[in-house]
């Protein structure tokens, strides 16, 4: 009996130590322990992919004073690899944006090679590149002159409408997904149609939604040519006067 009061002793001791351990986290030391998630440069090997479940895939990771993740440098990153909308006028351009993960990017051009583990999310060489849309609306995008949508109410995204490809049923469809993904993050009912999606109430925050977008080599084993797909969509308010028009050319390459 005497024995077993010792090591009942003997373990409170170890929870006790244990709980001081704990307790005597300094947030500051450098040193990730306790309840932080980050303590100075020790970010215990997260990265901006891991803090925002994969959605952005550059960018740097830092900590803030409080022990807490700092994803400004995440954010930063992943606004500038979004390529604002070409059509409308130029204050709403940053109204609808989008970009492909890990795609090398001309202009509205996003190209990706078959099997490239850095766009290509199949990581195969099947003859199709499986790109991961990425589509977004009311951009804080510094690349986009004059964009006013935080302070006169163009960020009030009544619709997107898919306007190309109609041929393309799927690739119409992937972008309605991320449309109604995006609709989610922003706390909206989406009603989507055939080649549109209704907002409501409308999208007034910056918002981000995504999909799969499927692009097949064109020709035959061994003499296959570059397959093509090209997006366009546009955005507007329930006026319809502000509004932006989008285009991307997605590109799989042999």
């Amino acid at each position: 009996m005497r024995t077993g009061k010792c090591v009942l002793a003997a373990c409170a001791a170890i929870l006790l130590a244990g709980a001081m351990s704990r307790a005597g986290a300094v947030c500051g030391d450098g040193v990730r322990d306790g309840t932080e998630q980050c303590d100075g440069t020790d970010l215990g090997g997260e990265t901006c992919a891991d803090v925002t479940s994969g959605f952005v895939h550059g960018g740097t990771l830092a900590c803030n004073p409080d022990c807490t993740f700092n994803t400004d440098g995440c954010r930063q990153a992943f606004i500038q690899s979004l390529v604002p909308a070409r059509g409308g006028t130029v204050r709403n351009r940053c109204q609808l944006e989008w970009t492909v993960v890990g795609a090398h990017a001309t202009g509205t051009k996003l190209s990706c090679s078959d099997g490239d583990g850095g766009c290509d999310q199949d990581r195969s060489f099947d003859g199709t590149c499986t790109m991961e849309l990425q589509l977004c609306l009311n951009v804080p995008d510094p690349k986009v002159p004059g964009c006013a949508f935080m302070t006169d109410g163009s960020g009030k995204v009544f619709q997107l409408t898919v306007l190309q490809p109609q041929a393309l049923p799927d690739v119409v469809q992937a972008v309605l997904d991320a449309a109604t993904g995006l609709a989610r993050g922003a706390n909206v009912t989406a009603s989507a149609g055939s080649s549109d999606v209704g907002f409501s109430p409308p999208v007034t925050s910056f918002a981000c939604g995504q999909a799969t977008v499927k692009v097949p080599l064109r020709g035959t084993t061994g003499h296959a040519r570059p397959g093509k797909v090209k997006l366009r969509a546009r955005s507007s308010d329930n006026s319809g006067k502000i509004k932006a028009v989008g285009q991307l050319t997605l590109v799989c390459m042999p």
